[in-house]
């Protein structure tokens, strides 16, 4: 009589033990890592056409299964490939763990510089591995700043530039290959060429938040114990022309100078200091 053993998988065991949902640990082998927020929908301000376009896909993830189980002839593909473009800061990291949260599901998020090698075929290989590891599990990737990646695509002058062609096609193909929701997000639209463009199922365009938007994020995103002194100018805060990302930096910056002060309260003086700071970091005159 022969003794076999079943060997199971680290996360596995985990959720055997105790119960908690089975995920891979971040490494080499698993180039992701789970992110999750405590913000709610309330806390993103979009415009409205962009926001239309998110409640689309939305409507897919929510839907999705069954439309696929209606199509019999198979003609509908089980992916749903996005793409987030636009300005850094502007909620495209946000958009995908609301998503997320709204349905239950872990988002993970792909740390491309672990996945792109400089040796030939490697990267298609990490990619290969993630995808592999992901199938099945109903999990929403995000590929955050994916420009690394998709600026390599460029015309074939030399057999580097094929190869980076190639991984970028291989992703692609992945993408359009995985049962589930992708989200790749990008600064530059230009960076990707038509052959990328037709694969994709969307793509939403994140701007820089116009004026009253602004004005919106400077009231929402104060967090709960602190308040504006009196004298704060609402209107002229919402002058400068900051992302959500620009504006949660100045009010930590400002928070803890209200902290360091043993107040609460977000005076002048230490809006004024946050937002030069903020200013300064992006080498911009305020």
């Amino acid at each position: 009589m022969r003794n076999y053993a079943i060997a199971i998988v680290p996360e596995y065991v985990n959720y055997l033990i105790s119960g908690d949902k089975p995920r891979p640990d971040f490494g080499k082998a698993f180039p992701a890592t789970l992110v999750q927020t405590k913000m709610t929908w309330d806390d993103l301000i979009l415009p409205p056409n962009t926001m239309k376009q998110v409640l689309e896909v939305m409507d897919w993830v929510k839907h999705g299964k069954q439309l696929l189980s209606m199509d019999a002839g198979g003609k509908i593909n089980a992916s749903f490939p996005c793409l987030f473009h636009g300005p850094p800061g502007t909620g495209k990291s946000l958009t995908a763990k609301l998503i997320g949260n709204t349905f239950g599901k872990d988002v993970f998020r792909i740390d491309l510089s672990m996945v792109v090698s400089k040796y030939i075929g490697e990267t298609e290989k990490n990619l290969a591995h993630l995808f592999d590891t992901a199938e099945g599990k109903d999990w929403i990737l995000f590929f955050d700043e994916a420009d690394s990646l998709f600026s390599k695509r460029t015309d074939v002058n030399d057999s580097h530039d094929k190869w980076a062609n190639l991984e970028v096609s291989y992703l692609l193909q992945r993408m359009e290959e995985y049962t589930g929701l992708t989200i790749l997000a990008s600064n530059l639209k230009q960076n990707l060429d038509p052959a990328m463009v037709r694969r994709f199922q969307a793509m939403i365009y994140f701007p820089r938040p116009e004026k009253d938007e602004r004005l919106l994020l400077w009231e929402k995103s104060i967090p709960a114990p602190f308040s504006y002194a009196d004298n704060i100018s609402m209107e002229k805060l919402s002058i400068h022309p900051f992302s959500g990302a620009n504006i949660a930096n100045i009010l930590k910056t400002a928070c803890l100078q209200a902290v360091k002060a043993d107040t609460q309260e977000l005076n002048k003086k230490f809006l004024v200091q946050a937002i030069r700071k903020e200013y300064e970091k992006e080498g911009r005159t305020p």
